[in-house]
């Protein structure tokens, strides 16, 4: 996957994740906002229950407090009526009546003003629950009723006791319809409100106000009241409003400054990072002129000026190397033809020792043109492998590499008993010149053979690779040799190779990405007699015959392991 892509798919988890940590706050902001909310309510409705309880509590105190003065319990005095006058007006009461131990109104008062169609004194109330409960010698506190004066009220009453004994009832009202018992609880926030309720009726209330409103209902102590209170649901949706606008502009902010960044990186960086893998495979490709350049931060100007160097320097190397190639192909080849011809021409003509001379020469010379041809070889390993990589069954190749190999040696020279253990097919991403490491491998078997030489060749797969292996008889690979060739050690005046053949079979391997191995020579092969011999090993990519590609080998057989 490229480089962009990946960033894209971060990027995009980056948003994601950040719009989701958004949403989470968000949400959890706002649950914190209904939260508060209701927490604030109920604290609310709980002290307003509690100062109304004080309230009450305090008013039966005032009643039994006034049930106690001697004055209110002389009936049919004036000293009664100036008395309850008095009492009304330092309470908080609306209005107050004393009756006697029948249940009959002695005397009555009020803040409003009397009604002449209001006969209050003398009226018989007896049968009232809160004179009843004052004549057994206990306080009582109504629910809401309508009185006689046509009054909604509610009464507190005590008994009134004389020596001892209740001689009638002290009995305080409150008119509800504008009595200031609930004053303390409307508060001074617009957007609070507060209801008290007795049963089905409404005391007070402040909330008609508000079409929807977040409530919490608390009952009273003293008496069976519900005290609810309540906060206006447009302010809380106001509050929860602002919360979303926050909120957005702070996602707006916190996305536009990653997608910022992120434009940031990929124009700054990823880009260039781009480019560079361009450059690079521009050299691969031998296009040493090609390729885009950096712009930006003094880093990737570094990068530029070595990469410039670079193509450069590999153009130069490989102009030297061509030069040098076709100096072999061309100059040298020539020359040594003449000298070769000549050489044959006094083979021909001399007998003795100075035919074995020119004999000499002309062997000499038939080497030196054959490695000359092995050295154009090279030539052709400098372009890259074509796209799609060709495939090539190795087992058929090397089948018939050591048919035609054997045919043409003959009996010309030494020829080894040679065995090959493959499969029917084994497919590997691999150009046809790897017949070329085959011939490379086997000549170097045969010219280093014993007396009796064998050569075993072995075509075995794995998973991920075809793997040939080449065992012989003959001395071995110098350790140092084997280490320079695959790369262990550096090439030196003192440590250097004989030859171009293990050089031109890593060349060629490597190009596929395989690679050439050197095993050390076990001198012990289990039955205590010394084994002499090299064994090379080449691995190249296995590939799916199935897959869509170039196959060099006219083979079609199955793919299947020995």
């Amino acid at each position: 996957m490229r480089l962009a892509y990946r960033f894209g798919i971060v990027f995009l988890v980056v948003v994601l994740v950040a719009g989701g940590v958004l949403v989470v706050t968000f949400d959890a902001h706002r649950t914190e906002v209904d939260e508060n909310t209701e927490t604030s309510v109920a604290d609310r409705a709980n002290m307003s229950a509690s100062v109304l309880d004080e309230r009450l509590r305090e008013q039966r105190r005032t009643v039994a407090v006034a049930a106690t003065n001697p004055d209110l319990a002389a009936h049919e005095t004036d000293r009664q009526d100036r008395e309850l006058e008095e009492f009304v007006s330092t309470s908080a009461f609306d209005g107050a009546t004393v009756v006697d131990e029948t249940g009959t109104v002695q005397s009555f008062t009020s803040t409003r003003p009397a009604r002449e169609t209001d006969p209050i004194v003398g009226t018989d109330l007896s049968e009232q629950a809160y004179v009843e409960a004052a004549l057994d010698g206990e306080q009582y506190i109504t629910d809401p009723f309508r009185a006689q004066t046509g009054n909604t009220i509610v009464v507190i009453s005590a008994p009134l006791v004389d020596d001892g004994e209740v001689i009638g009832s002290v009995n305080g009202a409150y008119y509800l319809d504008e009595t200031s018992l609930f004053n303390s609880l409307a508060g001074n926030d617009d957007q609070d409100a507060i209801t008290v309720e007795a049963g089905n009726r409404t005391l007070y209330t402040t909330a008609d106000r508000f079409d929807e409103t977040v409530s919490h209902s608390v009952t009273l102590e003293v008496v069976d009241w519900t005290v609810t209170a309540h906060r206006d649901q447009d302010a809380v949706d106001a509050r929860i409003n602002r919360l979303v606008l926050f909120q957005a502009v702070s996602a707006v902010a916190l996305l536009g400054s990653i997608v910022v960044f992120g434009a940031w990186v990929y124009t700054s960086e990823l880009r260039h990072i781009g480019r560079l893998v361009d450059r690079v495979r521009a050299l691969e490709r031998r296009e040493y002129d090609d390729g885009p350049s950096f712009a930006g931060a003094p880093e990737w100007q570094r990068i530029d000026d070595a990469l410039e160097r670079l193509s450069i320097a590999l153009a130069r190397r490989e102009q030297m190397l061509l030069v040098l190639n076709r100096i072999l192909r061309h100059n040298l080849r020539n020359t040594l033809n003449v000298v070769s011809g000549h050489a044959a021409d006094l083979e021909a003509t001399l007998e003795g020792d100075e035919q074995a001379s020119a004999r000499k020469i002309r062997l000499a010379t038939a080497e030196l043109l054959e490695l000359a041809d092995r050295a154009r070889m090279t030539e052709n390993l400098l372009d890259p492998v074509d796209d799609p990589v060709p495939r090539t069954d190795l087992a058929t190749v090397v089948r018939d590499r050591v048919a035609e190999w054997s045919a043409a040696r003959g009996d010309g020279g030494t020829n080894p008993e040679i065995t090959v253990t493959a499969p029917e097919r084994a497919v590997a991403a691999c150009g046809p010149e790897i017949e070329a490491a085959i011939d490379e491998l086997l000549a170097n078997a045969a010219d280093h053979a014993g007396p009796e030489p064998t050569v075993d060749i072995t075509v075995e797969t794995t998973a991920d690779c075809v793997r040939i292996r080449i065992e012989d008889d003959g001395p071995g690979i110098p350790v140092d040799e084997a280490a320079i060739v695959t790369g262990d050690r550096a090439i030196s005046q003192v440590t250097h190779t004989g030859g171009i053949g293990l050089w031109l079979v890593d060349w060629i391997v490597s190009r596929y990405d395989g690679r050439l191995v050197i095993p050390p020579v076990d001198s012990s092969d289990g039955d205590e007699t010394d084994r002499a011999g090299a064994t090379v090993v080449l691995e190249l990519p296995r590939v799916d015959p199935a897959a869509t590609g170039t196959d060099s080998s006219v083979d079609s057989g199955p793919d299947t392991d020995d």
